[in-house]
């Protein structure tokens, strides 16, 4: 089971669309994925009954409450499991974010292999910090979207900091790449920082893939699903998760295993 980590220096850039979206795209590749909500707010799974959000996840399996593979939902499409962020209130009784505990947080997404999935994509929370961090050590590579906008692009030399000190730390954390969202090509500045940002980081960092700023995203990002369930016809959006995911295939170590 190979762990890819979803993860940004700052909040509202997209992550939880990158992360359910390549989650889709992989699984109809034919991969077996388990998503993994791993921030408090819950993004992933709004769509589910009201019965199936309020079920347990990560966060009650964090607090002891049970086997985390216990929790794990199944998806109209057989590929892809889910775990929910779950009743984080359990969490919050149990200590709370003030001081996680990395070996907890490893043990439960370690818990998660009996599930049989080959590729585990967890959804973080905003910021390298906390239980991001605790996901970031237990995980194989991480990948960072990254808004396309002249303040966004500055947080990027903190989140790589932020690696090469959990490198340092001994974790052999990969960088899978870092994928530009919210492009708006007919703006001068998104497209400036796109370009800027390729231009300055080492060739191969970058993913030739960018999501642009597209309100088939906004309208799924408020259910929580894949732009490709918001309708019969898969929308040409998606095709670009599908490009995504080709990207990362190999730099997951995936590509020699199906």
């Amino acid at each position: 089971m190979k762990i890819l980590a979803v993860a940004s220096q700052k909040g509202g850039v997209g992550k939880t669309t990158v992360a359910i979206n390549l989650a889709y795209s992989m699984a109809r590749r034919g991969y077996s994925v388990l998503l993994t909500d791993t921030d408090p707010q819950g993004s992933v799974g709004l769509s589910l009954s009201r019965g199936a959000r309020e079920r347990a996840g990560f966060y009650d399996a964090l607090a002891g409450a049970g086997e985390v593979s216990d929790f794990v939902l199944s998806t109209r499409l057989p590929e892809l499991k889910l775990l929910t962020a779950g009743r984080t209130d359990s969490f919050l009784a149990a200590g709370g974010f003030g001081g996680v505990d990395d070996v907890a947080v490893s043990q439960t997404l370690q818990g998660l292999r009996p599930a049989g999935v080959d590729l585990l994509i967890v959804d973080t929370p905003a910021g390298m910090a906390g239980v991001t961090t605790a996901v970031l050590r237990a995980a194989d590579s991480v990948l960072i979207p990254q808004q396309a906008e002249p303040l966004g692009v500055r947080s990027v030399p903190q989140v790589l900091q932020a690696i090469a000190a959990l490198r340092r730390g001994g974790h052999p954390l990969a960088v899978a790449g870092i994928v530009m969202t919210m492009v708006q090509a007919d703006l001068k500045e998104s497209a400036e920082a796109d370009s800027q940002l390729r231009a300055a980081l080492p060739a191969g960092l970058m993913c030739g893939t960018a999501v642009p700023r597209a309100g088939v995203f906004l309208k799924a990002s408020g259910t929580g699903v894949p732009v490709g369930l918001m309708s019969r016809k898969q929308p040409a959006v998606e095709l670009l998760f599908d490009q995504l995911e080709a990207e990362l295939e190999p730099k997951l170590g995936l590509a020699s295993e199906n």
